[in-house]
C-alpha cells in the first residue's frame, strides 16, 4: 500500500509540475517525457530505491498492460486532433509510411539487430519489429501545442500524427510473424499468423473499431437532437468509448491498438462536433492522466545493470538504429510525395520518429509470449535513448525548420489558410 500511495504522489506532482510549467517546457530542451523519465530513474532501483516495480508484481505484466491503457488514450487524442481536410489531401503520404516506410524501418532495424548483437533472423526481426512503429505520444509532445502550431505546417503535423496513429496497430503484425516462428513449426506458425494476427488480429480490429467509430457518433448525434444530454463533454465520452474498444476488442481476440485508434478515425470523420475536436484539451488531460505516469514507470523499469552486460554492442545499436533506421528511408520514399511536402518536411519526418510507449508495449508482449529477457534489455536501451534524443533535439529543430521551411506545396497549400479562405 505504501508503494502505491508513494506512486501516486509522485506521479501526480510530475503531473501538476508539467502543468504548471509546459510553456516553459515546450521552448526549452528538455520535453516532458524526458523529465517524467528522469524521474521515474531517480525513485527507481538504480536511484533513491523508493519505488520497485518487483514489489507490485511481475514488471513486464506491469508495462505490456500501463502501456496498452495509455497507448489507446493517447490514440484516440490523435485521432481526434486530426483535421479532415488534411486526412484527404495527404492520404499518399500517409499510405506510404505505413506499408513501405514501416516495411523499411523494420528491415534496417532487423539487420542491424543482426549484426551487431549477433541474434538469429528471427530474433533479429522481432527486435526490429518493437522498435519500427512511431510513437504517437512521444510525436504527439513535438506536433501539438502553441509552439508547434507556430512553427510547423498543418501538413507536417499531421502527416506525423496519422502515421504514428496507424502504425502502432500495423506493428502487431511485424511482431506476432517473428514470435510465432520462434514459437512454433513453420508451417502451423504462418497460418497461426495469417488467421489470428493479419485476419483476426488487425483486419478485425479495424472492422471492430470502424463500427464502434461510427455508431458512437451516430448515437451522440441522436442523443444531442432529442435533448438525451446535457452539456456534453467530448473529453469524457471519447475517453470512455476508447475504452470500451480496447476491452471488448481484447475480449474477441484483435489489437486492442489497431481498434482504438480506427474507432477514434471514424467518429472524427462522421462526428458533426468537429468544434470541439480541441487537441489542448485531449492532449493535456493524457498527459496528465496517462502518459507521464507512463514514462516514470518506465524509468523505474530501466535495466541499467543488463545494458551495462550488453556492452558496446547495445551502445552502437541504439545510435544506428536512431540515425539509420528512418531518415535514410523516408529519403528514398520521398519522390512519392513530392508534391504533397517538401524536401524540408522530409527530412523533419526523417528525424523525428521517435520509439516510445509502442515499443513498450511490444517488448513487454514479446517477453510474455517467449520470455527471452534480451528483447526487453535491447528495445528499453533504444527507447530511452529516443525519449532523450528526440526530445533534447524538439524545441531547436522545429525552430530550425521554421527559419527555413522551403517552398509550400501547391496541393498542401490550403491546409494552413484560415476556414473562411478554402
Amino acid at each position: 500500500m505504501n508503494q502505491l500511495n508513494l506512486a501516486l504522489a509522485i506521479m501526480g506532482s510530475v503531473a501538476v509540475g508539467v502543468a504548471l510549467f509546459s510553456a516553459l517546457i515546450k521552448r526549452s530542451p528538455v520535453s516532458e517525457s524526458v523529465i517524467a523519465v528522469l524521474i521515474g530513474l531517480g525513485v527507481g532501483p538504480y536511484g533513491l530505491a523508493w519505488l520497485d516495480l518487483a514489489r507490485w508484481g511481475d514488471p513486464h505484466s506491469i508495462l505490456e498492460q500501463a502501456a496498452r491503457l495509455t497507448l489507446a488514450i493517447g490514440l484516440m487524442g490523435v485521432a481526434l486532433r486530426l483535421k479532415r481536410a488534411a486526412i484527404r489531401s495527404l492520404l499518399r503520404p500517409i499510405a506510404v509510411l505505413v506499408t513501405l516506410g514501416m516495411l523499411g524501418m523494420w528491415i534496417v532495424s532487423s539487420a542491424l539487430a543482426s549484426w551487431l548483437l549477433g541474434l538469429s533472423i528471427w530474433a533479429a526481426l522481432l527486435l526490429g519489429a518493437i522498435v519500427t512503429p512511431t510513437d504517437p505520444v512521444v510525436a504527439s509532445s513535438i506536433v501539438t501545442g502553441k509552439f508547434a502550431k507556430q512553427h510547423l505546417p498543418l501538413r507536417l503535423r499531421d502527416t506525423l500524427s496519422a502515421e504514428s496513429g496507424s502504425n502502432d496497430g500495423l506493428a502487431y503484425m511485424f511482431v506476432m510473424l517473428p514470435i510465432l516462428m520462434i514459437s512454433h513449426a513453420p508451417d502451423q506458425a504462418m497460418s497461426r499468423w495469417l488467421v489470428e494476427s493479419v485476419l483476426i488480429g488487425v483486419i478485425g480490429a479495424v472492422v471492430l473499431g470502424a463500427v464502434i467509430g461510427l455508431l458512437a457518433a451516430k448515437l451522440l448525434a441522436l442523443a444531442e437532437r432529442h435533448g438525451l444530454v446535457d452539456g456534453t463533454s467530448l473529453l469524457g465520452y471519447t475517453v470512455a468509448f476508447s475504452l470500451l474498444t480496447l476491452g471488448l476488442a481484447e475480449l474477441l481476440h484483435t489489437d486492442g491498438v489497431m481498434a482504438v485508434f480506427a474507432a477514434g478515425l471514424l467518429f472524427n470523420l462522421f462526428s458533426d462536433r468537429e468544434e470541439e475536436h480541441e487537441e489542448e484539451n485531449i492532449q493535456e488531460a493524457v498527459a496528465k492522466l496517462f502518459t507521464l505516469p507512463m514514462f516514470v514507470i518506465f524509468g523505474i523499469a530501466l535495466p541499467l545493470t543488463e545494458w551495462a552486460s550488453l556492452g558496446w554492442p547495445l551502445f552502437w545499436l541504439t545510435l544506428l538504429i536512431l540515425l539509420l533506421r528512418r531518415l535514410p528511408v523516408l529519403m528514398v520514399l520521398a519522390p512519392t510525395w513530392q508534391p504533397l511536402l517538401n524536401k524540408q518536411d522530409t527530412a523533419f519526418l526523417g528525424w523525428f520518429g521517435p520509439v516510445g510507449i509502442a515499443a513498450i508495449y511490444y517488448a513487454a508482449l514479446a517477453h510474455s509470449h517467449l520470455q527471452n529477457p534480451l528483447f526487453w534489455h535491447a528495445a528499453s536501451a533504444v527507447i530511452f535513448a529516443s525519449i532523450l534524443l528526440h526530445g533534447i533535439t524538439a524545441a531547436p529543430l522545429t525552430r530550425l525548420y521554421a527559419r527555413g521551411p522551403g517552398p509550400t506545396p501547391t496541393r498542401t497549400a490550403h491546409l494552413d489558410q484560415p476556414k473562411e479562405e478554402r
